[in-house]
């Protein structure tokens, strides 16, 4: 394994894993509650710290897709964030909040994994120098992109239900 790093990939390396036990919190524990809001900002704050150091390190010496994903990032956070804290838009901004939230930790993970087949020897000699053309991390990231995108509609249709039957007691 390299783990031969520069103090800012130290934090980034760090600030990634606060972040994903920070999100992985929330996302398994009741919504709403002070709790929720509190993990929620730092698991916002962590991301943004993860983003905005990915933006200053460069392995191959050029902005390349890590650094896209990281502002892309950086907006999905942004825009669920400010669902949350704004409750906007009126009707709707719950979906958008989780929406973006869960999409931002997807995002989170989806580097991660990016990351394990660069660092772990064993994995990164099975894709040689082909990195963007590799089935097995195609495949990967695929089957990631499906598990988040089934927890999204999983989360979008018991918020609907759950609001559903609020209104109705």
């Amino acid at each position: 394994m390299n783990l031969d790093m520069s103090a800012l990939g130290w934090f980034h390396s760090f600030a990634c894993l606060f972040a994903l036990a920070t999100g992985l919190f929330n996302i398994v524990t009741r919504k709403g509650t002070g709790l929720h809001q509190g993990v929620g900002l730092a698991f916002t704050l962590a991301l943004v710290g993860v983003c905005l150091s990915g933006l200053g390190i460069y392995r191959l010496h050029r902005f390349w897709f890590p650094h896209w994903d990281a502002v892309a990032t950086l907006v999905i956070l942004a825009l669920g964030w400010a669902a949350a804290r704004f409750k906007r838009p009126r009707r709707g901004w719950i979906y958008v909040h989780l929406t973006a939230m869960l999409l931002s930790y997807y995002m989170l993970i989806g580097g991660g994994v990016n990351e394990v087949f660069l660092r772990v020897n064993m994995l990164r000699s099975l894709i040689k120098d082909e990195f963007f053309a590799n089935r097995i991390i195609g495949q990967t990231q695929g089957l990631l992109m499906l598990i988040a995108l089934t927890v999204i509609f999983a989360f979008v249709v018991a918020t609907l239900i759950g609001g559903r039957r609020q209104g109705q007691s």
